[in-house]
């Protein structure tokens, strides 16, 4: 859990900002708020993981399901979790592969235990399992959600004290996605559009920057060590 606060966040901006005023003159603290929302959309849009959840979800019968309502994408469906399921590993396949061994996988006869899912990027809040999810079919997933929107109505003073709802270390993205959109309500200025895409581009930099450390630090990712966390292929 996050332990740097809105308030530090918008106090951040408002220092750049030089808006010294307690409740702002050119841009009130309702204005930054809303754009801290909005910075958890842009933020989860280029890195899906960025506010990932992982959660029991029952399936309905059939092979075609849908992750939950707060979802923005499916990332992985990890195992079986029915109390009378085998809680089976379950491993990702394509419609292709099935299409193509089985063509009537989608009328074969329900089980309990998934063994495969697949997924399509172009329908990222959907997938379908393999055999036919039976009723009281259950699965962990994780899949990306973006956060639920700080009440703005309840102002600086109100949730000056609530932790943001990302990592922490997105902490200095979310400033600079304020910034951005704070700049750009002057754009008509040159150098205030200058200062508003620089601060985009601080973000854009900050995410490909956190994208690729992630990927080379993950346990799945081949070292040098001389306890290689995977073999080179």
């Amino acid at each position: 859990m996050a332990v740097t606060t809105v308030g530090v966040i918008i106090n951040n901006a408002k220092l750049v900002l030089q808006e010294v005023t307690q409740a702002g003159t050119r841009w009130t603290n309702e204005e930054l708020i809303g754009w801290l929302n909005e910075g958890y959309q842009a933020i989860t849009q280029i890195k899906p993981d960025a506010a990932s959840v992982n959660a029991t979800h029952e399936l309905v019968p059939g092979t075609r399901q849908e992750i939950p309502s707060d979802g923005l994408r499916l990332i992985d469906v990890v195992r079986n979790t029915a109390d009378t399921s085998e809680k089976m590993g379950i491993l990702v396949t394509t419609r292709r592969a099935l299409d193509t061994t089985r063509r009537s996988w989608h009328s074969d006869t329900p089980s309990i235990d998934v063994e495969q899912y697949v997924f399509d990027d172009q329908d990222p809040t959907r997938f379908y399992v393999y055999p036919p999810a039976t009723e009281g079919a259950e699965v962990e997933i994780i899949y990306s959600s973006v956060p639920a929107p700080h009440d703005v109505s309840k102002g600086l003073n109100g949730l000056k004290d609530d932790p943001i709802k990302l990592n922490d270390s997105y902490g200095p993205c979310l400033t600079d996605y304020i910034l951005y959109r704070a700049y750009s309500k002057d754009a008509e200025h040159a150098a205030n559009l200058n200062r508003a895409q620089m601060h985009l581009q601080s973000v854009a930099t900050s995410l490909g920057q956190k994208i690729e450390v992630d990927r080379a630090i993950s346990p799945n990712a081949y070292d040098n060590s001389s306890h290689p966390q995977r073999t080179r292929q």
